[in-house]
């Protein structure tokens, strides 16, 4: 756990160097984030859930032919156990095999998706942050950070998939044709990046209190909706119903309600305090905010849907900081203070997992 709270303390004072002008918006981003992927892509194969089986792909795309990977589709089967295929998304795989070009140690695939991952984090924060040193904490703090640990594909095509929240910005038909094929490319990765896609109908639509109110509103409503269509469907078509009843793998809730809750205040205050002249970033970030609530409440009892949150909950970097324009000037030192302690809290609480165990790849 040491090098996790090394990795804290090194974030927090880049932090007060950059906010006593003594280091540059850019040089924070570079250090940060270069030492956050350094410590992701050196890790060893038993660090975070999946690291291994990553190391294992890797091993099978020997065995992949070129052809196969360009003719598959957008899944391409890396192995058969006992007549059950088992498939990836063609981009990772082209990845794969791309990196087996100059190297068989699949250790350089964990160091090069790290950095890509984390390269474009901080071009995501430095292009859409004008204080960066919060949203980079978010990020470390929050859970996006540890979840590459163990969900480094994903995470990975979440990166690329929230550039196209960037070229939405340039407005135009332009920006909705790029937002597409960056989000098509981030697909080609995790097939989940897909929802993404909302984002360009937010874009499009009026950001005005009606919008949020009817967001907000159908966010709330859903969780609920859901749970009453899977019994509907399972009376009507049980066929379908075991979509509902059977999980993947077991959603835990844990101390992160505490945010949750925290959340839905805070979107619900900004609401509260809303204008039509407050623009179209705070009004996609309670959007994004709202949708993650509701998919891990929908989560709950669907676990699949916590994959979907991730995409929306990348958003909370937005959201933390733009909370503090609706509080009065007084209290605004204290709400930085104390998020920042409770995200250290969680973060020390994600670090303190078996499975974050750390240690380095030649040890």
């Amino acid at each position: 756990m040491g090098i996790y709270v090394f990795e804290m303390f090194f974030v927090l004072f880049a932090g007060a160097l950059l906010y006593s002008k003594k280091m540059s918006k850019k040089m924070f981003l570079i250090l940060t984030f270069f030492s956050m992927a350094l410590i992701l892509g050196l890790r060893g194969r038993n660090v975070g859930e999946d690291t291994a089986h990553y190391i294992d792909v890797f091993e099978r795309t020997n065995y992949i032919s070129w052809k196969t990977l360009f003719t598959s589709g957008t899944d391409v089967v890396y192995e058969t156990v006992w007549n059950v295929n088992r498939s990836m998304e063609v981009g990772y795989l082209i990845l794969n095999k791309l990196v087996r070009i100059f190297t068989s140690n699949a250790q350089w695939l964990l160091i090069i998706v790290a950095f890509a991952t984390c390269y474009l984090m901080a071009k995501f924060v430095n292009d859409n942050c004008s204080k960066v040193f919060l949203p980079t904490y978010i990020i470390l703090c929050e859970s996006l950070y540890m979840q590459s640990f163990n969900l480094a594909r994903q995470t990975f095509a979440i990166a690329i998939g929230l550039q196209a929240y960037t070229v939405l910005k340039e407005r135009g038909k332009q920006s909705i044709i790029k937002a597409i094929i960056i989000i098509f490319i981030a697909f080609l990765f995790h097939k989940s990046a897909i929802a993404l896609l909302l984002l360009i109908p937010l874009w499009l639509i009026k950001d005005n209190r009606r919008g949020m109110k009817y967001i907000l509103i159908g966010s709330i409503c859903a969780p609920f909706f859901v749970t009453v269509a899977s019994k509907i469907i399972f009376i009507l078509l049980p066929r379908y119903g075991v979509y509902f009843e059977n999980n993947y793998w077991e959603a835990h809730v844990g101390g992160v309600v505490l945010l949750w809750i925290i959340e839905l205040f805070m979107i619900l205050y900004i609401f509260r305090k809303y204008k039509n002249s407050d623009g179209k970033e705070i009004f996609i970030t309670t959007a994004c905010t709202a949708f993650y609530i509701s998919l891990e409440l929908i989560g709950l009892r669907i676990s699949v849907f916590t994959r979907i949150t991730l995409y929306f909950r990348a958003f909370l970097i937005f959201l933390f900081p733009y909370f503090p324009r609706y509080l009065k000037p007084k209290l605004r030192l204290e709400y930085r203070i104390g998020l920042t302690v409770l995200l250290s809290v969680f973060f020390l609480r994600y670090a303190s997992t078996p499975t974050r165990l750390y240690y380095f790849f030649w040890q």
